[in-house]
């Protein structure tokens, strides 16, 4: 318990509630967990999304896949972080449509029932109340993160797509901690992997960027405002 614990204290979610009544919390949300493996898919096509999901440790990724088959990277999941918010508050649980949900380390999954938190016997509830709060501001900033990814994948230029994304990350200076290597960088822009080291090499030889390992280096005032 100490380690779900000290994971539910760092997570937004969990904002403003003691640790004490941590249990209390998840018994109104039928918190179970659950251990995936590599590779693993912890929520295929199709499937109803009935619970959301905090990952305790591992790593997840969402996919989105096309009626083709195609397979393309949406977002990553570390621990601390949850997914499916959104569809899991539904009191009927629909079908996720074109989302694919794998474990790509071996992960342990904290799953939770959100719907119960508008379930009549929780809205008088102190902890339930503060929780629902919480999500709501979740929901909010996935929103976001989610309008600026369709930004990204609408940009016909790979440096386009680049320059969106470097704009939207956290930096210390003009330094951005890239927290993909650079596989699943090409992933999330939706682009090449060679083609997309080659557009950084591009970019570095003309003087905008530099980079090493996962820190890209902004040498140009534009893109650092």
């Amino acid at each position: 318990m100490k380690k779900i614990d000290s994971v539910l204290q760092s997570m937004p979610l969990f904002k403003n509630i003691q640790p004490d009544k941590y249990t209390n919390v998840l018994s109104c949300l039928n918190g179970r967990i659950q251990d995936y493996a590599k590779g693993e898919i912890i929520y295929s096509l199709q499937d109803p999304l009935k619970s959301a999901g905090i990952v305790l440790s591992g790593r997840v990724n969402m996919s989105m896949v096309s009626v083709t088959g195609t397979e393309h990277y949406v977002q990553q999941f570390d621990p601390g972080d949850i997914f499916g918010e959104a569809l899991a508050c539904r009191a009927d649980p629909m079908d996720n449509g074109v989302l694919q949900i794998t474990a790509v380390q071996n992960s342990s999954i904290l799953f939770v029932c959100l719907s119960h938190l508008f379930m009549e016997k929780a809205l008088t509830c102190p902890y339930a109340s503060q929780v629902a709060l919480n999500l709501l501001k979740e929901v909010v900033d996935n929103n976001i993160f989610l309008s600026r990814k369709v930004e990204i994948l609408s940009q016909k230029k790979i440096r386009d797509r680049i320059f969106i994304y470097l704009q939207s990350v956290g930096r210390s200076g003009n330094t951005v901690n890239i927290p993909f290597n650079r596989q699943e960088l090409a992933n999330f822009l939706g682009v090449d992997r060679s083609a997309l080291s080659r557009e950084l090499c591009l970019m570095r030889d003309e003087g905008m960027i530099d980079f090493y390992k996962n820190e890209i280096i902004l040498l140009r005032n534009d893109l650092i405002s």
